[in-house]
């Protein structure tokens, strides 16, 4: 079983747990736990037939960060959903400073304004968007 396979048969068992489970309060837990049981599982039955004498001791604590990628694409949606419920004039200073990369000084000259009245948008800016995450990640 090649790496790639070990990683879809995760894949596999993690979705399917998932939709098993009526509630899953710590994801980033539970998906670790079903990457460390397929793993285990599928070392146990080749350990029988192969000799791993061979292999070098760091290659067998690589542990795939799935959990990881997971987290981390929810957590993009959920930052997504949030910037699309934010309002426009905080949504755009908010992707001027950090999709664009334009400091507060450009801003400022950009749209004719202070730099304090930029710095205070963004930083309400930020905070209805921690708000508006906070609340979407209670309610998922």
């Amino acid at each position: 079983m090649s790496d790639e396979d070990l990683t879809q048969e995760v894949c596999v068992r993690a979705l399917d747990a998932f939709r098993r489970a009526a509630d899953v309060r710590y994801p980033r837990a539970f998906l670790m736990k079903i990457v460390s049981d397929t793993i285990r599982d599928h070392w146990r039955r080749r350990r029988s037939a192969e000799n791993f004498d061979f292999l070098e001791e760091r290659f067998l604590r690589f542990t795939p960060d799935l959990e990881d990628e997971i987290d981390r694409d929810r957590k993009i949606d959920l930052l997504r959903r949030s910037l699309a419920r934010l309002d426009t004039p905080k949504r755009h200073v908010i992707a001027l400073y950090y999709e664009q990369g334009l400091s507060v000084r450009e801003i400022a000259k950009r749209q004719g304004r202070t730099q304090s009245a930029v710095k205070m948008d963004l930083l309400r800016g930020r905070q209805k968007l921690a708000q508006l995450m906070r609340a979407a990640q209670s309610k998922a």
